[in-house]
């Protein structure tokens, strides 16, 4: 039997944190081009924008991968999370339904709108929630 292996940049479960300070630059990190606005500044120390609970340079492709935005120059505590690390399988299964609920929701973002003519959407209400606007009593 053989391994499964693991994409570092296909998944993006690592790039999800719960707090501000989930990726901090350390003294190695000074040299990368890190640019500027993916950068926050908390009591002096600077760490990767976060934005809806992952790192702001998560980014969706079109070939449905989330990848990161400033890969080759990502900081040293992203190039430490290893690929199929402990770590790794542990924000999979902490943080993966996050990161494929980002990937529905940014394909579906880039899906072309149904062609004219194609079958309405219907909405469904959900028991019992009243329906908006003026309802017919029932027989």
């Amino acid at each position: 039997m053989s391994s499964p292996t693991y994409d570092c940049t296909a998944c993006g479960a690592c790039c999800f944190g719960g707090h501000d300070r989930y990726v901090a630059l350390l003294p190695e990190d000074r040299a990368r081009a890190v640019p500027l606005p993916a950068l926050t500044e908390i009591d002096g120390r600077r760490y990767l924008t976060m934005t809806c609970g992952h790192c702001a340079q998560l980014t969706a492709t079109p070939d449905a991968r989330l990848v990161c935005g400033i890969y080759e120059d990502r900081p040293e505590a992203c190039r430490a999370f290893r690929a199929g690390s402990f770590e790794c399988l542990k924000a999979r299964q902490h943080r993966g339904a996050e990161a494929a609920a980002l990937m529905a929701f940014a394909t579906a973002e880039t899906q072309p709108a149904p062609p004219l003519g194609a079958a309405p959407v219907v909405a469904i209400q959900a028991e019992g929630v009243a329906p908006e606007g003026p309802v017919s009593p029932s027989p």
